[in-house]
């Protein structure tokens, strides 16, 4: 081609040659430099080009069409979505129309042709993006010009606003306050379909959906902040081929989608990540038109974290001792025999929005005036742990278990630390200074989840002490009314639960009108792909991991474990008469004295005095305590139970703050492993664990474990139903089960048939594990085989040089087996109506799986299986065992009317079909049968040599004599087909028929 430089005086004062390349669509052209820089190239449209343009150009949803496809009856409808590139024409209506489509920039359609009759062609389908590799989610338009001819360009277009086809999200940055909900919206600017399956005219789409996933939130939820939500996926409306009609109509699927958004929380006061991201993934979608739709990855979602509540950090509600309380902020006050009145229960923490509360019960200690917190009661929803040491119960369980939303830990022998599903906690101490009975020091540290909303003898959290003395009726005592000597106690009287909601009563009316969780909360999941976890427990499930072990909730929920609970409620009846005797011992301390002797306690602890320079919140409360106890009791050893208690209060505080162990990391993890009751100065301290001295064990060092634990029940009484349960492990109740005991279970194992004959026995060992203070467990191991009954006897030994009493458990099936005990005679027999059959209790007339002829006939037999078919003449009944599958088949067996010789046919397919552990049995059937056979052979004989011989005397007797020898055979035959003439019970095998005669034995 010829390009000319138009000049002032001529049009073509230079001209250049350009190579052109014809691309069929469009032309190329290979531009030459000019040689001045004020000249251009200019290009002019020719005759051809239409000066008509269009306008109002736009993308928008068009219809929905259907391919149908009809596989083994089931019809399959496969959708395709298709856009429309809209816009209003010239008037010229001889003009046609060039369309080019463009997706993400990328152009997918060139060159798409209408005129004004078929506007509507102008589409965009999901076919072509299929074939561009293209999905939703992308930003569509489509560029129109109008040409004269198909083989023309248009010279002036005209593009569409872009178009987002795909799922919207409509807040990419939400801002989530610490402990609250948040919304996250999504909405679909085009309908999202999917292939609908006829099954028998019943329609049914595939479900199209949107994933959740807080990316490696599983895995990292230890290192920080972590997302969770109420669901991990969102199903879409998605409509079947019959309801096409309905994608007419935007409002039917262009509605919003809400996410709830939550993050994982607990009691840590600073949070290490404040920033999340959420991803949204739609699934994978079958069908060819809907593979635009399947696995697309939507716009992140980021969180930002913040919090503006910070009252309940460095809070504590604590109760120590006799009791001396403290609420959340801070007041102090005494609670004795007229606020805390003995065996009566008391709401000591309550958050009524959170359905969560802690209960306590007290009894004498010390004396006549003090008393101790002996049992505490944690709820949540329906959910319950008790931990109850009144009055000589040692009772350490749940009660009740429906949700599994409490969380415990038992960190030590006499520690446990129970979380709420806010991620307050609970800590328990066990302790018995100066008393044979176990009494509870108790702390309750808040969450932001309860700023405000808490009540009971704790008080409000909310930073302000002046209405921490709240009554449960609303009205509000002066704190400034009250003193040491003058405590709070009607503020106390009125916490006094009711008969209704005394959850350390028991009783399961009580627990039965407890309101769940599931009343007014959600579960709440933790999405990280395909790993996902949902349950109550809002808080960093990591950090609740650090020290001790999980006291499992529905280990002790089986049908076992609640009809324990009275087994695990031990009385020590000699408890109070010990007290009595401690009590008058004890001599009167003045305050200089006690203040002496605590101090001198409390400065020796060089860490005392670290915790109350460097840890804040963390205060002499204790101190102060300690005075007063011993003041009041005159019992010197208590100065180490407050300093315990300091010292514990001090390390919780150190790991909820993690700012102040960044800075003084050394001294932390020094405070954080100090060793319980320092080792009871019976044991090396090492990394927070004790190494106890030989003839010392538990967690402290405090159990002389020289002797095995005593043992005063067995769960269920020595008994376990394996109708209920696996029989893994017998329970063993008494005192005390620590660690570090080394206490060995020797077992000896019998197994006893029907018979109640021993056919087994075996001897091993194995370790006793504590579960908590009072229970402990052997395991239980079992043979191959499940016997009639399996007896174990055990004893226990911590040196092999003492032993306890033998002990003894049944292992039995109550489906079918009742337990007899006869003067100490234990026995078991089986029920009416049932067999007992390799182990299994099986209901009469039950037949064996795959193989209907064998039967439990427990009239028959109710050991083996009986033999039952309707394809044979003879029943046959046959001890046979269960895992058999043999199949017993004969033909009918007797001796022929028709002749005077008796043959018995054996099929070949039955040669190998008779039971094989009838051998012996049948084997004394054949030499009846032989026997039977020779007799009947003989007088066969005979009875032919007497006819001989009488018919060669015919001729010498008249005409009218008859043979009584041949009417005498046809009624031995006929009394021989009316009876067997040998047992059916007793049939030989195939095998040994074949041993007479390969194929037919005559006789």
């Amino acid at each position: 081609m010829t390009a000319c430089e138009v000049g002032f005086g001529n049009n073509c004062t230079k001209q250049y040659t350009i190579d052109v390349k014809n691309c069929s669509a469009f032309l190329v052209f290979k531009l030459k430099p000019v040689d001045s820089c004020n000249t251009a190239y200019c290009f002019e449209y020719g005759d051809e080009c239409v000066n008509d343009s269009v306008s109002d150009v736009m993308v928008s949803f068009h219809n929905i069409t259907w391919k149908k496809e009809e596989i083994n009856g089931i019809v399959r409808y496969d959708p395709s979505i298709n856009l429309l590139c809209s816009f209003t024409p010239s008037a010229d209506d001889t003009l046609l129309y060039h369309i080019d489509w463009y997706v993400d920039n990328d152009i997918v359609i060139r060159g798409q042709t209408v005129d004004k009759t078929s506007l509507q062609d102008a589409i965009l389908s999901a076919e072509d993006l299929n074939n561009k590799n293209k999905k939703i989610n992308s930003w569509i338009h489509c560029v129109v010009g109008a040409k004269a001819a198909r083989n023309k360009f248009p010279c002036f277009t005209e593009p569409s606003e872009l178009f987002f086809a795909g799922i919207e999200i409509l807040n990419e940055t939400v801002t989530l306050e610490r402990n609250k909900e948040e919304t996250i919206a999504f909405r679909q600017t085009i309908p999202l379909v999917s292939p609908t399956l006829d099954i028998f005219g019943i329609q049914q789409p595939i479900e199209v959906r949107v994933d959740l996933s807080f990316p490696g939130n599983i895995e990292n939820q230890c290192k920080g902040l972590g997302g969770i939500a109420r669901e991990c996926e969102k199903k879409l409306q998605i409509f079947t081929y019959n309801e096409t009609h309905m994608y007419d109509d935007p409002s039917n699927w262009n509605t919003v989608y809400n996410i709830k958004l939550h993050s994982t929380d607990g009691s840590n006061y600073y949070l290490s990540n404040r920033r999340l991201v959420l991803r949204l993934k739609t699934n994978s979608v079958e069908g060819q038109g809907a593979q635009i739709f399947s696995n697309v990855n939507l716009h992140d979602v980021n969180v930002n974290v913040i919090e503006n509540n910070t009252a309940w950090k460095g809070k504590c509600c604590s109760s120590y001792a006799d009791p001396h309380q403290s609420t959340f902020d801070g007041y102090r006050y005494e609670c004795q025999d007229i606020g805390c009145i003995a065996d009566k229960t008391y709401i000591f923490y309550r958050n009524q929005v959170h359905l969560q509360e802690v209960q306590v019960k007290h009894r004498n200690c010390w004396g006549r005036r003090p008393r101790c917190v002996c049992a505490v009661a944690v709820r949540a929803g329906q959910d319950v742990f008790v931990i109850d040491g009144c009055n000589g119960m040692q009772y350490i369980n749940f009660p009740l278990c429906n949700e599994n939303s409490l969380k415990v830990i038992k960190e030590t022998d006499k520690v446990y630390k129970v979380y709420f599903p806010t991620g307050t906690f609970v800590k328990i101490f066990l302790y018995n200074y100066a008393s044979q009975s176990f009494y509870i020091n108790l702390e309750v540290y808040p969450t932001v989840a309860d700023v405000s909303r808490t009540d009971g003898l704790c008080g409000v959290v909310d930073g302000d002490k002046t209405n921490d003395l709240r009554r449960k009726d609303g009205s509000q005592d002066d704190i400034n009314s009250y003193d040491y000597h003058n405590p709070p106690n009607m503020f106390s009287l009125s916490w006094q639960s009711t008969s209704t909601e005394d959850l350390l009563s028991m009783s399961q009316t009580v627990y039965d009108q407890l309101t769940p969780l599931s009343f007014y909360f959600y579960k709440l999941c933790l999405c990280d792909g395909e790993k996902i976890a949902c349950s109550y427990k809002h808080f960093d499930e990591c950090t609740s991991n650090i020290g001790g072990k999980e006291y499992n909730c529905m280990l002790h929920s089986s049908s076992r474990k609640r009809r324990d609970l009275s087994a695990a409620s031990i009385f020590q009846q000699h408890d109070n008469e010990y007290d009595a005797l401690l009590r008058t011992k004890r001599q009167t301390i003045s305050e200089e004295e006690a203040t002496n002797l605590c101090e001198n306690d409390f400065q020796q602890s060089e860490y005392y005095n670290t915790c109350l320079q460097i840890v804040p919140n963390f205060s002499n409360e204790t101190f102060v305590n300690c005075i007063s106890d011993l003041t009041v009791t005159g019992e010197q050893s208590l100065t180490q139970l407050h300093l315990d208690t300091a010292l514990g209060q001090c390390q919780t505080y150190i790991l909820l703050n993690s700012t102040l162990q960044a800075e003084h990391p050394d001294i932390t993890t020094i405070i954080i492993n100090l060793c319980p009751n320092n080792c009871s100065n019976r044991g090396v301290c090492s990394g927070g664990n004790c190494t106890c001295d030989h003839g010392f064990g538990g967690s402290d060092c405090s159990f002389d474990v020289r002797f095995p634990p005593t043992i005063t029940q067995l769960s269920d009484n020595g008994l376990c139903d394996r109708s209920e349960e696996a029989c893994e492990d017998v329970t063993l109740y008494g005192s005390y089960f620590v660690e570090k005991m080394g206490t060995t279970c020797n077992v000896d194992r019998k197994e006893i048939n029907h018979k109640n004959s021993v056919i087994s026995t075996t001897s091993y060992t194995t370790i006793l594990e504590e579960r908590t203070l009072f229970e402990g467990y052997c395991g239980l191991q079992h043979g191959a085989d499940t016997p009639w009954i399996t007896k174990f006897t055990f004893n226990l030994s911590n040196d092999d040089n003492y032993y306890s009493e033998n002990f003894t458990v049944y292992v039995y099936n109550s489906q079918c087996q009742t337990i007899h005990n006869d003067s100490g005679n234990v026995y078991f027999t089986l029920q009416s109506g049932y067999c007992f059959i390799s182990g299994s209790c099986i209901q009469s007339a039950t037949v064996k799986i795959n193989d209907s002829c064998w039967q439990c006939k427990s009239e028959t037999n109710v050991y083996e299986w009986t033999w039952d078919c309707n394809m044979t003449e003879i029943s046959t009944s046959s001890p046979m065992t269960s895992d058999s599958s043999t199949v017993l088949s004969t033909n009918r067996v007797g001796l022929s009317s028709a002749t005077t010789k008796s043959t018995l046919k054996i099929s070949k397919s039955d040669r190998n079909m008779a039971p094989n552990n009838q051998e012996e049995e049948l084997a004394i059937g054949i030499i009846v049968l032989i026997i039977a056979v020779t007799i009947i052979s003989i007088i066969i004989l005979a009875t032919a040599v007497v006819m001989v011989k009488k018919s060669t005397k015919g001729k010498q007797n008249s005409r009218s004599s008859i043979s009584p020898s041949f009417l005498d055979l046809k009624v031995i035959e006929r009394n021989m087909s009316s009876k067997p003439f040998f047992d059916s019970e007793k049939l030989p095998s195939a095998q040994q028929y074949a041993q007479t005669n390969a194929s037919q034995a005559s006789f």
